[in-house]
Order: structure tokens, then C-alpha cells, then sequence
């Protein structure tokens, strides 16, 4: 039986699937974890307490990727309880808002609110620190590189 990982490059040993499934886990782990401790030591965000789900979650309501719960819970693969819960945590410290639908009464959007537009630039520079600490030693090419692996991979599910 043939791998699906090919051996393009001449002298490079196959890469093994398990073995690069669990890099790219333990990388978002330390991703996660890193954001969230960048959040507390953040004197912008730390009376916040904002984590990186929740940062997630004001993300792609932001950006449109998702306005109802149901939608993050698909676009973050959160079952429902907990992401109405993480709602009702964002919603206490006032970044995000659920606002009735005038045309069914049973529906909310979400909308980021002013605080939550204003906390979010600082998250993603918190974001884009941890990450370049992260890609110390890495060429602009090798990242260039594994983002085409990782889009490829996304392509081929």
C-alpha cells in the first residue's frame, strides 16, 4: 500500500502522518496556551479575562464568519451548551451582545459591541506577538511553505 504523502524533494525521507498530525496539535496547543497567558500579562486585556476561545468566538462574529451561536458552534465545533455558555461569559463583561431578530422571535444575532471593537485589535496583537516569538528561526520561505501544507491539507478534507 502506497502514502499518500509524496516523496517530491530527492534525499528526503517521508514525512509520517502520525508523527506530523501530532506536531501540528502540539503547535496549536502551545499556541492557545501562550495567547492566553499573552492575554493576562497584558495590561490592555488582563481586567478583561478574555481567553482565546472567547477571543475566537468575538473573532468570527467580527468578521462575519458566524453571527449566531449555532454558526460558531459549526464554525468552532463547540457543542451548544458550552458555547452559550462562553456567550453568556462575553456578554458579562460586555464585548458581545445577543440581539433579538425583528423577524422571528426565537433567533439572536450577535453583535461585537464597542468595547469588544476596541479590546479586539489588542488581542490580535497579542496574537501576532505570541506567533512571531514562536516563528523565531523560521524563514519568511519555510513559512510560506507550511502554509501551502497546511492550506493543502485543508483542501484535500
Amino acid at each position: 500500500m502506497r502514502s499518500a504523502i509524496s516523496n517530491d524533494e530527492e534525499g528526503a525521507k517521508p514525512a509520517h502522518g502520525a508523527r506530523f498530525a501530532a506536531l501540528v496539535a502540539q503547535v496549536r496547543l502551545a499556541i492557545l496556551t501562550e495567547v492566553d497567558r499573552e492575554f493576562v500579562e497584558c495590561q490592555e486585556l488582563a481586567a478583561l479575562d478574555v481567553t482565546t476561545a472567547q477571543f475566537a468566538v468575538i473573532k468570527n462574529v467580527l468578521k462575519g464568519s458566524a453571527q449566531s451561536a449555532c454558526e460558531l458552534c459549526n464554525a468552532m465545533n463547540y457543542d451548544r451548551g458550552a458555547m452559550s455558555r462562553m456567550i453568556d461569559r462575553l456578554e458579562n463583561k460586555r464585548l458581545i451582545r445577543r440581539v433579538p431578530l425583528t423577524h422571528t422571535r426565537r433567533s439572536v444575532a450577535l453583535e461585537v459591541t464597542a468595547a469588544g471593537k476596541t479590546a479586539f485589535p489588542k488581542m490580535e496583537a497579542c496574537v501576532e506577538r505570541v506567533v512571531n516569538r514562536m516563528l523565531k528561526g523560521v524563514s519568511k520561505t519555510q513559512v510560506r511553505e507550511v502554509e501551502k501544507v497546511l492550506a493543502q491539507m485543508l483542501a484535500n478534507t
